[in-house]
């Protein structure tokens, strides 16, 4: 009786390999998309807290200098929210394509694992079969032994 060797041990190696690194990339992807999230809403949080400057300055009577400045900051930050809503659309795409990668990467690795059980399964039935033979050998030699022990006995 020997024992199990998958002979594609080394593709499925490396298909986990590759699923872990897969997992690893998504998991990269939505920590940066995180990010991207968590500045969007300070940034939200920065407009809002400027725009009722502005209103405080503009109830308060400012000279239109000012006024101007602080409607150009605004403006920048406005921009660079923009940028932020921009970057975010990027890291749902590579979000996205990171998923599609993981998945990919799980079902090859689930294909390699499925032959593989099959390979198994094939080797238990051959080990059934070759113990199952090397009974039924006991069992004819017991017999053939058991018969001529009693072609023995009947010869005295």
């Amino acid at each position: 009786m020997k024992a199990f060797r998958f002979t594609l041990e080394a593709a499925r190696t490396v298909r986990q390999r590759k699923e872990n690194e897969a997992l690893e990339e998504y998991a990269r992807a939505l920590a940066a998309r995180q990010q991207i999230v968590s500045l969007l809403e300070i940034m939200d949080a920065r407009i809002h807290a400027d725009w009722a400057h502005i209103r405080g300055l503009l109830a308060g009577g400012c000279n239109a200098a000012h006024a101007t400045q602080a409607h150009s900051f605004h403006r920048s930050l406005e921009a660079k929210r923009d940028d932020c809503v921009a970057a975010l659309g990027q890291a749902e795409r590579r979000v996205q394509l990171a998923s599609q990668a993981m998945l990919t990467a799980h079902q090859q690795r689930e294909i390699v694992d499925i032959f593989r059980e099959k390979q198994y399964a094939c080797h238990q039935r051959l080990e059934a079969r070759e113990e199952q033979k090397v009974l039924d050998e006991f069992g004819g030699r017991c017999s053939t032994v058991a018969h001529a022990g009693q072609l023995h006995s009947l010869d005295d």
